[in-house]
């Protein structure tokens, strides 16, 4: 099963047992935190894993820890001003629904919290027992006050506390209705985009083969994550474009009229021209021409743009955001192109 159907699962089961009386909040804050994984959710596993930590008094060096063993993976992967920013947000999330009267917080992780809060709930309970038959009236009286008193001091020391875990179970409910919401959307969005994908591969397997071997260089590059990783993505978008650009209208010294009436020459590295070419000289400004030519434009210029920031090394790193957006805009062009070519072969 999928990593994204595997969330999705866990996230029905949680909000639908999410009452149940036996759910303890640090089981559902381990959960959640599988759930984070699985979706690469560098926030919330940073906040869950908070949750889920002893900080006690050596708040510096134990946050630092956290941020090192638990959501080190994703947030290595993400620049350096995105990971600060992370931390400084869910840190800053995470001490308010900790803290306690007297400007005080508690840092102890929930699963002790909650034994903590149940300790405290056994001594109240245990100054409910009769006091022994026979008592004088002043011993009993003074016996009521004293127990009243002990009572009143556990429940100052539990109350605030159980006040903290509401907010964290509720953050928690946050978390899953949202991250329900997010895969809801995000699947009906995917499969969208995996039968555009689809009609994709399935023309570039007799048009282009080589062109689809690049599409799939581009997909495993970006699993793999790393800044090089991005560069090389967009590096094979590129030669997507070059390569379908190629077939469907190949390079010639003799200069060409393009649509604005102008002569150009459409060389071997004039791809994104060889392109537009072919849109206009096959749908012109009719049906959907223009748009696809804009959005030529976009994705050529993008990935000039992008390519040399990659050149540039690590003072200059490319986002996955941007390369995912490059991307999946090649594959929307590429889709409009062939269906251009498609129904101009039916002419």
């Amino acid at each position: 099963m999928p990593d994204v159907e595997r969330a999705s699962a866990l996230v029905q089961h949680l909000l639908d047992s999410f009452d149940d009386s036996t759910e303890t909040i640090a089981s559902l804050t381990r959960r959640c935190q599988r759930i984070a994984s699985l979706r690469g959710d560098t926030a919330a596993l940073f906040w869950l894993s908070l949750e889920s930590s002893d900080i006690g008094n050596d708040f510096e060096n134990k946050t630092e820890h956290v941020r090192e063993t638990l959501a080190a993976r994703l947030l290595k992967a993400l620049p350096a001003d995105e990971s600060e920013r992370i931390f400084k947000v869910e840190y800053g999330s995470y001490t308010r629904r900790r803290m306690l009267p007297g400007n005080k917080a508690n840092y102890l992780s929930v699963q002790q919290t909650e034994d903590l809060v149940q300790t405290l709930r056994r001594e109240e309970e245990a100054t409910l027992v009769p006091p022994p038959p026979g008592m004088h009236a002043y011993d009993l009286g003074k016996h009521v006050a004293e127990q009243g008193q002990v009572r009143a001091r556990i429940f100052e020391s539990r109350a605030p506390l159980e006040a903290s875990l509401a907010r964290i179970r509720d953050r928690l409910w946050e978390f899953l209705t949202e991250t329900e919401y997010e895969l809801t959307f995000g699947e009906a969005t995917a499969e969208t985009f995996n039968r555009l994908r689809s009609y994709v591969d399935n023309q570039l397997t007799t048009i282009s083969p080589p062109a689809l071997d690049q599409f799939q260089v581009a997909y495993r590059r970006l699993k793999d994550g790393g800044n090089e990783d991005r560069a090389h993505a967009l590096t094979s978008c590129r030669r997507v474009l070059k390569t379908i650009a190629d077939e469907l209208y190949p390079a010639s010294s003799e200069p060409v009229i393009g649509d604005d009436g102008k002569a150009r020459v459409l060389g071997d590295d004039k791809f994104v021209n060889r392109l537009l070419q072919f849109v206009s000289e096959k749908v012109g400004k009719h049906e959907n021409g223009a748009a696809v030519q804009a959005a030529l434009k976009d994705v050529g210029t993008r990935l000039t743009a992008l390519n040399d920031l990659a050149s540039k090394g690590v003072h200059a790193k490319v986002t996955t955001y941007e390369v995912d957006t490059c991307v999946v805009q090649t594959y929307l062009v590429v889709a409009d192109v062939l269906r251009i070519r498609e129904r101009a072969g039916r002419l």
